[in-house]
């Protein structure tokens, strides 16, 4: 098996991972190393978890499109939480809670946020980012692999402490920081000038 994604809950004692192969979502006892529960129901890799920190309901994101909600503390078998899954458009590539636990933001292959409503279930906003992680390019200047926003979407995602803007990294040397209720990008900086944010080297030279 091999895993894409892990999530731990906010008390430490269960943890779950996301699998390429087969597409299930195995939960752990963290003391005892048994486990618990595998849970099925998605039809493509599982490429992201995250506990809601105020219900501590497991949600899960996969290649299918779809987010599921999973009550990994019911007794017996894991229960959904909501039968009807979020499907998307394309691709999930990375969740996030906000830390009221009331709003889901997604990254999506084609470069899109997508914040759900999770009281109603409801898409309440969109941002289109590709072209601000694909950083820009002057008018006469060619396409090239770096500017092309062509391929380019968010892979880690995290809220800022008062829930009210979102960070969004990825496949690029930029970080972008939007305010969700007008879907204003707000900020974007640059880490690197030869990395992506997929992992940072940091290398000591004794010379």
């Amino acid at each position: 098996v091999q895993l894409l994604c892990l999530a731990v809950d906010s008390s430490g004692e269960v943890a779950c991972a996301g699998a390429l192969e087969p597409f299930e979502v195995y939960v752990w006892a963290v003391q005892t190393g048994r486990l618990l529960e595998v849970l099925t129901g998605h039809t493509g890799p599982v490429s992201s978890l995250s506990f809601n920190p105020a219900s501590q309901t497991l949600a899960s994101g996969s290649w299918d499109k779809s987010i599921r909600m999973w009550d990994v503390y019911a007794s017996g078998k894991a229960a959904h939480v909501a039968e009807e899954p979020l499907i998307h458009d394309s691709d999930i590539l990375a969740l996030a809670y906000r830390p009221d636990g009331r709003q889901l933001c997604t990254s999506v292959l084609s470069g899109k946020l997508m914040f759900w409503d999770l009281n109603t279930g409801n898409l309440v906003q969109t941002i289109e980012g590709r072209e601000d992680i694909a950083g820009g390019r002057k008018a006469r200047d060619f396409m090239t692999a770096k500017n092309n926003p062509a391929g380019k979407s968010f892979t880690t995602l995290t809220y800022s402490a008062d829930g009210r803007c979102i960070l969004a990294g990825g496949e690029s040397k930029f970080v972008c920081i939007y305010e969700v209720k007008h879907a204003l990008l707000v900020k974007k900086f640059q880490l690197s000038e030869n990395r992506s944010l997929d992992g940072v080297l940091d290398m000591l030279n004794s010379k």
